[in-house]
């Protein structure tokens, strides 16, 4: 009988090929699917795979892959979860963006509009009245958050009041109250204004002090009710203005300190002469007793007349300056004071002079007429240099190298030392010679060339 080794080999092998074996001592034959049956046939898986059952029904192990966020090796399975602070950072949230969250044990996103049940401030619930116990959000030296008490919050706020100013606000002009401007604001007037109330700007418990160091009365426009019943507040005197809407409607109340019943002012005293020019007289003088003068009124007459011309109505000041005045001439001058409860006495008079004007030296043609020039038709423009510069000039024409004109157009100061005048055309056509002198008729100067007038 051969040998297993002396046996032909088989390069394949089916299920329905026979081997033999003993069976209770008795040699039979019997398929290799039926010999192999009750055995674990081999597993083939590639590396970093687990083996499950993934089809449906009864079968083999099949190769399940290792999906993201976990890791297989050295035989170990782990979780590979992305840590928060590696994320991408965002700036802002939107209603519809996801937050994670645990519910009953398993992972979970929400909405952020429905995070904490999608309420927001203005949805909360009314709180109760405000407490020292009640807390709020603050940061101390970084964005780290911390509880802050309204009672410790008070405790800061009484202790910086002590050091509060309130603010001051100048008034030089003609003023409307304004809330965003003069309310709380302590109102120092340094000129005579009109303080005007609009309550739609101001508000009902509006507030203000104003104080008058102006020379002359600020006045309270109308729709402001006083404590005195003037709608003036006297020089050195102070008011609080209140605005307030009650069961009446709406007022504007001003409580003036320190006024007795308003007097008419006294006689004005000390009336002096400063500064005294070719045109204009500088007058100064004291405040008179009486009542507080809201201004002043100031007037001159020519000496040895009894016409009174009123230089100013409305001077605020003790001082002003009559202009227009004629060189080298007497003037008599008084000022009387104004208040709301009437006028006081006059002044004394008091007399001054305009200078004279300054004595003509020399005069020196700059520009004189050409010609020609249609007779009766306009002005003809001429200019001289006069020495000393502060001297007054006058022009003229005249057909006569030597005979002076029978009229005169005053020169005007331009720049430097040179006066000019525009002389109207003369009226009748012919030969023309042009005039300048002194105003006083000192050094009259006559151009040399005649210019022609047709």
């Amino acid at each position: 009988m051969p040998t297993i080794p002396q046996l032909p080999q088989t390069s394949s092998i089916t299920a329905a090929d026979e081997v033999p074996l003993s069976q209770s001592g008795v040699t039979r034959a019997t398929t290799v699917g039926a010999l192999l049956a009750g055995t674990q046939p081999a597993i083939m898986a590639p590396s970093g795979v687990l083996l499950g059952r993934v089809s449906l029904g009864a079968g083999g192990p099949e190769p399940i892959t290792v999906g993201a966020g976990l890791t297989l090796a050295n035989a170990s399975l782990a979780a590979t979860a992305t840590p928060i602070t590696s994320l991408p950072t965002v700036g802002t949230i939107a209603a519809g963006d996801l937050v994670g969250i645990s519910q009953g044990g398993a992972d979970h996103n929400i909405a952020y509009s429905n995070f904490l049940n999608g309420q927001t401030i203005d949805l909360a619930q009314p709180a109760l009245a405000a407490s020292d116990s009640d807390s709020f959000w603050v940061a101390q030296g970084s964005s780290t958050m911390l509880r802050q008490s309204f009672s410790a919050l008070w405790n800061w706020i009484a202790a910086k009041m002590p050091a509060y100013k309130r603010p001051v606000v100048e008034i030089s002009a003609n003023t409307t109250l304004d809330g965003t401007v003069h309310n709380g604001r302590l109102l120092v007037c340094s000129a005579s204004v009109t303080l005007t109330p609009a309550f739609i700007n101001m508000g009902s418990g509006f507030i203000c002090d104003v104080v008058n160091l102006s020379g002359g009365a600020v006045t309270l426009g109308t729709g402001i009710v006083t404590s005195t019943g003037s709608s003036t507040l006297p020089v050195g005197q102070a008011a609080r203005l209140m605005a307030a809407t009650y069961s009446a409607g709406n007022v504007i109340f001003a409580a003036v300190s320190g006024v007795t019943t308003l007097a008419a002012p006294g006689q004005v005293t000390g009336l002096a002469v400063g500064t005294a020019t070719q045109t204009s007289i500088a007058l100064t003088w004291s405040v008179p007793g009486g009542g507080a003068p809201s201004s002043y009124t100031v007037q001159s007459r020519l000496s040895g007349t009894t016409t009174w011309t009123t230089a100013s109505t409305s001077v605020i000041a003790t001082a002003f300056t009559v202009t227009g005045l004629a060189a080298a001439t007497a003037y008599d001058f008084e000022v009387f004071a104004v208040n709301a409860a009437g006028t006081g006495a006059a002044s004394a008079v008091h007399t001054a002079s305009t200078s004279a004007p300054a004595l003509v030296t020399s005069i020196t043609w700059n520009l004189a007429p050409s010609g020609p020039y249609t007779h009766a038709s306009g002005s003809i423009g001429v200019n001289a240099h006069v020495n000393p510069s502060n001297a007054t000039v006058q022009f003229g024409f005249s057909t006569s190298a030597t005979v002076p004109p029978t009229s005169w157009t005053a020169g005007m100061f331009v720049t430097s030392d040179i006066w000019a005048a525009y002389v109207p055309t003369p009226a009748t056509a012919g030969s023309y010679y042009a005039w300048v002198e002194g105003t006083d008729g000192s050094a009259p100067t006559v151009y040399p060339t005649s210019f022609l007038v047709n």
